[in-house]
């Protein structure tokens, strides 16, 4: 029965230098069948198939898988096989670094989302307060400095700024480029 579909001839080279030429097999896609439990097969030992247009197929046996007798099967060799020209898939290792504020990760997928991150650096808000001490009167320097530290304090914080905060701040930009180059150019 199990011979019926031993329609291949193949030829086995183990890796002690023997060759067993012309053996019955039946070659699939990653496993060879033989009944002949007779051959010492380890894994690492070549297969070899010549196809009938003359292209010689070599598979590397993985794993033996010798099967014992069981009722009308005789013992056999169901052979888990790779195929020799096919380069071997090496392990890779990749490794992903995110930082940053709102970062993403995504991996076949597209990120259609958009981004607005506020972040003011200290020496913003330092040129800031040169620019206020230096141009404006006391009244007007004083109520300023109090808003850029409480600006200060709030950078990143869902914390809304009143609507008089940004028109002073409108007052105070007017009033730098009146008074020439700076800031608020």
């Amino acid at each position: 029965m199990l011979n019926s579909v031993m329609t291949d001839r193949v030829t086995i080279r183990t890796q002690d230098g023997k060759s067993y030429p012309d053996v019955p097999a039946s070659v699939q896609a990653g496993l060879i069948l033989t009944t002949r439990a007779d051959i010492p097969i380890r894994p690492g030992d070549q297969v070899t198939r010549t196809t009938p247009a003359g292209v010689e197929e070599v598979f590397i046996v993985e794993d033996p898988g010798l099967q014992q007798r069981v009722h009308s099967l005789p013992a056999h060799y169901q052979m888990r096989v790779k195929r020799a020209d096919v380069p071997q898939r090496s392990a890779v290792r990749t490794i992903y670094n995110i930082t940053g504020p709102n970062a993403r990760f995504n991996i076949n997928s597209v990120d259609s989302s958009t981004n607005v991150v506020s972040q003011a650096p200290a020496e913003l808000f330092e040129a800031l307060r040169t620019q206020i001490q230096t141009r404006l009167g006391k009244p007007e320097r004083d109520e300023l400095l109090q808003r850029v530290a409480s600006l200060e304090k709030n950078v990143g914080s869902k914390r809304n700024v009143s609507t008089r905060v940004r028109h002073r701040g409108l007052e105070f930009r007017e009033q730098l480029e009146e008074s020439g180059p700076g800031l608020a150019s």
